[in-house]
């Protein structure tokens, strides 16, 4: 570490700290049902920021902050959660600021802090970095990218699915994806209310994050798959949240429709006259790079969501994910541990076996 990382890192965490031991909890009988503390790698949790909040409020927003240290290491501890990797998702880092200068100011405050939580908690945190894509900013991203790789030494970079009317994948971003590839970056993709479908909402009662966080994450994963990017970067290492949105229920028209469109090797994505479509990525073009990708099971540790997703992908491609303070470890956990798709080794796989293999530093933890 050098002299200057170092000087930054230093100093106590802002919030208090909870204990590393694990703590006596009757959800321990829930989270530890495999009969030993799982040490989950945690790739979908989320934090606050003490900078970002206070500028978010001194720009108008009135912005409070519902996440502690405290109460999140709290719930790693009572839950058996080792490592939680952090994202600044559900921080006002983007546009609403009104300014580039801003929105850099806001990702670079979240990215620091996340490296201080690193630093302050050996092997209880990582994080993956906040990049300003919302212009697109593509200056910005790449100093940004050099600064969280080099000098806080971040896990990865994390991105929404759409900034504005922008995807993952768009061309707009290309010197970002060439860094990102140059560097065999992992890259986190959490979902996003996304300007096109401003005028669908439901009613004031259905929350944006109902319909269309799942419906984004699809749109993206799409994107990435036949836009080629998956392709031409073939070393960033995607990892899709709320395992893959619903993607899983809408697979056969990924794979171009009809009735040759089928989840297996040698079937290829034809036309009424038995050839490929013209465009079209054949069907076994498509699955292989969907298997590839990786796939958080935040919010959807059901029963439903993991058979559909299990179908399309091995377990290998799944990863432990919370949506932490949205969601806790214990419902993840439970949901795991009691939904009957997956053996005990199967778990331990998406658990922390995955994730080691993503992040090989984890392996000594």
């Amino acid at each position: 570490m050098n002299l200057t990382r170092r000087n930054f890192l230093t100093g106590a965490a802002a919030c208090g700290a909870g204990a590393l031991v694990l703590r006596n909890s009757s959800l321990l009988e829930t989270a530890f049902a495999q009969g030993a503390n799982p040490r989950r790698i945690d790739f979908h949790h989320h934090f606050q920021t003490p900078g970002v909040v206070e500028l978010a409020n001194a720009d108008g927003r009135k912005f409070t902050s519902p996440w502690t240290l405290s109460k999140d290491m709290d719930d790693m501890d009572k839950n058996g959660t080792a490592t939680a990797l952090l994202s600044a998702m559900g921080q006002p880092t983007n546009l609403t600021f009104g300014d580039v200068d801003m929105a850099r100011k806001a990702t670079r405050l979240a990215n620091e802090y996340a490296a201080k939580l690193t630093h302050d908690y050996p092997g209880r945190f990582g994080s993956f970095a906040a990049l300003p894509l919302w212009y697109p900013d593509n200056d910005g991203c790449l100093r940004e990218i050099e600064y969280a790789a080099d000098m806080l030494k971040a896990d990865g970079f994390a991105m929404y699915t759409s900034h504005w009317d922008r995807y993952v994948g768009d061309a707009s971003y290309m010197p970002v994806y060439e860094e990102l590839n140059r560097r065999r970056s992992v890259v986190f993709v959490h979902p996003h209310a996304p300007k096109c479908c401003d005028a669908l909402a439901l009613s004031k009662d259905v929350a944006e994050t109902v319909v269309e966080y799942g419906a984004d994450t699809t749109r993206a994963i799409a994107n990435v798959v036949f836009s080629g990017l998956s392709k031409r970067f073939p070393n960033i290492t995607w990892v899709f949240s709320h395992s893959g949105g619903m993607m899983p229920f809408v697979i056969e028209r990924f794979l171009g429709g009809g009735l040759t469109a089928e989840i297996v090797p040698g079937i290829f994505t034809k036309g009424q006259d038995g050839r490929p479509k013209p465009g079209y990525a054949t069907g076994n073009d498509v699955i292989a790079e969907l298997r590839k990708f990786y796939y958080d099971t935040a919010q959807s540790s059901n029963p439903v969501a993991q058979t559909a997703l299990h179908q399309i992908v091995p377990v290998s491609q799944i990863v432990y994910g919370t949506d932490y303070w949205f969601r806790t470890a214990a419902e993840t956990g439970r949901g795991l541990t009691t939904n009957k798709v997956y053996t005990a080794a199967e778990l331990h796989a998406i658990d922390r076996g995955n994730a080691e293999r993503i992040l090989p530093k984890y392996k000594t933890l």
